[in-house]
C-alpha cells in the first residue's frame, strides 16, 4: 500500500509538471464538456506515466489520483482497456447551487446602455457552464473556468476584460461577474464638420455639437468602440439633427466614425433647401487680380428624388480695383457631387454653361464655365482642410491665363 502512495504522488507530479509524451484515448463522462477537457488533459499526463502495473492496479491509482486532483468529484466508474484506452466517469460529491451577478462599469449614456444590451444573456451562459459543478471544482479549474468566461465575453464585449469572484450566498453559491477596460482605448477623437452649403461659422458650432456629442466614447475600448461605430455615427447623426438650423434649412447629416487609439470622426453637414458660401481668395502668378471677395446665395428645391435643382445668385467683388462681377444662375444635380448649370452675368450680359464637381474634405473637386463668347474659366482645386483650399485657376479673359489660387471659406 505504502508503494501505491508513493507512485500516487509521483503521478500527481507528472500531472502538475505535465511531461511531454504519448496521448491515449481517454474519455470523460459526466462533467461539462469545458471541464471535461481539462480532466482529460491531466488523464492523459498521468497515463503517460504510469507504470506497468496490471490493469486493475492502474485502474486502482488512476481513481486514487483522480479523486485527489478532481476535489469536489468522486470516480463512479473506471475502466483503463490498455495504455491507450481509458474511461472514466465522475460524479460530484455534492450539488451546488449558482448564481450569477454581473457588475457593470460605469460609463455614461449611450454607452452604458450599449454595455447592458452586450452583456444580456452572460448570466445564463455563465450558469448553464456550471450546471452539475461542485463548487470544488473551481479550485483546480479556476483558470479554465476564467479562459471560458472570456471567450464568452470576447464576442459581445471586446476589449473588456472580465473579472470572476465566487461568494456564498444562503445555500447557494454567486459567480460575480465584473469588468474593465483593457489596454487600447479611445484616447482622443479627431473630428471634422465638412458641408458645401453651409458658411464656416454656422460649422463651428456643429462641431462644438459633434465633440460634446462624442465625448462618452473617449476611454472606452477600441475594440469595443469598433463594434459600435454604426451605433456612434447614428448617435452623431441624431444630435447634429437636432437644432433649430436643421428644421430651417432641412439638413442632412453623414458620420463616419473609425475607431483607433486617436478615433476619426467626419461629418458632412448639408442642407437640402439653402446654399450660401462666403469665401476669400488670393491670385498668385498673374498681374491681373490679387484678392477677392465672393458670396454665394441659392435656394434648392427636390423635385424628384435625389434630384437636386437651384436657383442661385453670386457676387465676387475683386479688391484690386473695387470691380464686382454678378450672376444669376440655375443648376441641377443628375448625380451625387455632380452639377449642370448656366448663368446670367448681369453687367457684361453675358450666359456661362457651367461644370461643377464637388469633392469633399481632403480631396480633389473641379469646375468649369464656357461662354457663349467662347471664353472659358475652370479651376482644378484640393481641399486641404474645412477651411482652406488651393486651386489651379484659368481664366481666358485675363492675360495671365493661368494662375495658382489659394481659397479660404468663411
Amino acid at each position: 500500500m505504502k508503494r501505491l502512495w508513493g507512485v500516487a504522488f509521483l503521478l500527481l507530479w507528472a500531472v502538475f509538471c505535465r511531461p511531454k509524451g504519448a496521448e491515449c484515448s481517454v474519455v470523460v463522462a459526466g462533467p461539462p464538456e469545458w471541464l471535461a477537457d481539462a480532466i482529460r488533459g491531466s488523464i492523459i499526463a498521468v497515463m503517460n506515466e504510469m507504470p506497468s502495473y496490471e490493469l486493475k492496479d492502474q485502474e486502482r491509482l488512476l481513481a486514487m489520483v483522480s479523486e485527489r486532483i478532481f476535489e469536489g468529484y468522486r470516480v463512479n466508474a473506471l475502466r483503463i482497456a490498455g495504455k491507450d484506452d481509458v474511461f472514466i466517469e465522475l460524479i460530484p460529491v455534492k450539488a451546488d447551487s449558482w448564481e450569477a451577478d454581473v457588475t457593470f462599469p460605469k460609463l455614461y449614456p449611450p454607452c452604458d446602455e450599449w454595455f447592458r444590451l452586450d452583456a444580456s444573456g452572460m448570466k445564463e451562459e455563465i450558469l448553464s457552464l456550471l450546471q452539475g459543478v461542485p463548487v470544488e471544482a473551481l479550485r483546480w479549474a479556476d483558470e479554465v473556468f476564467l479562459k471560458e468566461v472570456r471567450n464568452i465575453a470576447s464576442s459581445r464585449l471586446p476589449g473588456w476584460e472580465p473579472h470572476v469572484m465566487v461568494s456564498k450566498k444562503d445555500e447557494c453559491y454567486v459567480v460575480e461577474l465584473s469588468f474593465t477596460a483593457s489596454q487600447d482605448l479611445v484616447l482622443a477623437i479627431d473630428a471634422h464638420v465638412f458641408s458645401r452649403s453651409l458658411p464656416s461659422f454656422w460649422q463651428y458650432d456643429m462641431r462644438e455639437k459633434l465633440l460634446e456629442s462624442l465625448s462618452p466614447f473617449i476611454g472606452i475600448p477600441v475594440g469595443w468602440a469598433a463594434k459600435h461605430e454604426r451605433d456612434v455615427e447614428r448617435v452623431v447623426n441624431e444630435r447634429l439633427k437636432d437644432t433649430r438650423l436643421s428644421g430651417t434649412a432641412r439638413i442632412e447629416v453623414e458620420s463616419q466614425f473609425v475607431s483607433s487609439k486617436i478615433a476619426k470622426a467626419n461629418v458632412n453637414v448639408e442642407s437640402k433647401r439653402y446654399t450660401l458660401n462666403v469665401w476669400g481668395a488670393a491670385y498668385a502668378g498673374t498681374e491681373d487680380k490679387s484678392t477677392e471677395l465672393g458670396l454665394h446665395f441659392g435656394r434648392k428645391a427636390q423635385p424628384l428624388h435625389s434630384w437636386d435643382i437651384e436657383l442661385y445668385g453670386e457676387a465676387v467683388m475683386l479688391l484690386d480695383d473695387g470691380d464686382t462681377e454678378e450672376r444669376l444662375g440655375f443648376r441641377w444635380s443628375p448625380y451625387k457631387n455632380f452639377w449642370l448649370g448656366a448663368e446670367r452675368e448681369l453687367e457684361e450680359d453675358k450666359t456661362w454653361y457651367r461644370l461643377w464637381i464637388e469633392g469633399g474634405l481632403k480631396a480633389f473637386y473641379a469646375w468649369w464655365r464656357h461662354s457663349d463668347e467662347h471664353e472659358n474659366n475652370a479651376a482644378l482645386g484640393y481641399r486641404f482642410t474645412e477651411h482652406l483650399s488651393l486651386e489651379l485657376y484659368i481664366d481666358e479673359r485675363d492675360d495671365d491665363e493661368v494662375s495658382i489660387r489659394a481659397v479660404g471659406n468663411f
